[in-house]
């Protein structure tokens, strides 16, 4: 083969390897949390990494700390939006809210399921 031919080659693999890593790099999760330094008190917090949700209660189990939950699309986690039992990590945040309540949720995937971090209500 002539070298013309060969370096060719070796170019053209080059750029599709090269392109290759820059695509994957681009769909990398950053495993660190980001901070910020809150100028006020001098301390450094966690910037929140989702925002909040936006559903309605359907039903609320105070025994087994339970929601379940009519909500829209949530694509950080690849969540279809539909109604869905959430387990909460806080039983109490529970308290006041009824079926028919806007609100407002955070949640977190543990393993195969999802948590309710935090719920705002809206009424």
């Amino acid at each position: 083969m002539p070298p013309k031919f060969v370096f060719g080659l070796f170019t053209l693999a080059a750029a599709i390897g090269l392109a290759g890593s820059v695509a994957a790099a681009e769909t990398m999760v950053d495993p660190w949390p980001h901070y910020y330094d809150d100028e006020m008190s001098g301390s450094v917090q966690p910037v929140a990494s989702t925002p909040l949700a936006s559903g309605r209660v359907v039903a609320v189990d105070h025994a087994t700390g339970k929601i379940t939950l009519a909500y829209a699309a949530i694509p950080q986690l690849l969540l279809e939006g539909g109604t869905r039992n959430f387990a909460v990590q806080d039983a109490a945040a529970l308290t006041g809210l009824t079926p028919g309540d806007k609100v407002r949720f955070e949640i977190e995937r543990e393993g195969r399921s999802f948590i309710v971090k935090r719920i705002v209500n809206n009424h």
